[in-house]
């Protein structure tokens, strides 16, 4: 009966291992050959999916209110202006939530496209 375990016989043992040395010369030499392809997105890299930049722009949007709020509502709480503090600090809130989104989607909108000419520079006048 064979030996379920493999060739135990010095011949067999520098065969094997000669191919499997010479295999791994084959891997890497062909590992040199292919060029290395780096998916965008990465770690501090490139660009961002759909879901990213959705939830980047809703995280500062929600930021903004909630601490346009706290304030609103920190300085109610030392003035004694109960609703009229958090209102007005809620509304700019808001308002810096906006300006934030629009911000940073034209910030990550400039990553992504191209630089192309825009409607000032054509000189059809």
């Amino acid at each position: 009966m064979a030996n379920p375990q493999g060739p135990t016989d010095p011949e067999g043992e520098r065969s094997s291992q000669s191919a499997t040395t010479d295999l791994a010369a084959r891997i890497a030499r062909a590992r040199g050959e292919r060029p290395q392809v780096r998916k965008p997105g990465g770690v501090g890299g490139g660009t961002l999916s759909g879901a990213n930049r959705a939830f980047r722009l809703a995280s500062e949007f929600v930021a903004a209110i909630i601490v346009g709020a706290g304030l609103g509502y920190g300085i109610d709480l030392l003035f004694g202006t109960r609703p009229w503090g958090m209102i007005i600090l809620l509304l700019m809130g808001f308002a810096a939530g906006v300006l934030n989104v629009v911000r940073a989607s034209a910030e990550l909108n400039a990553k992504v496209t191209p630089n192309l000419p825009s409607v000032a520079d054509d000189d059809d006048e």
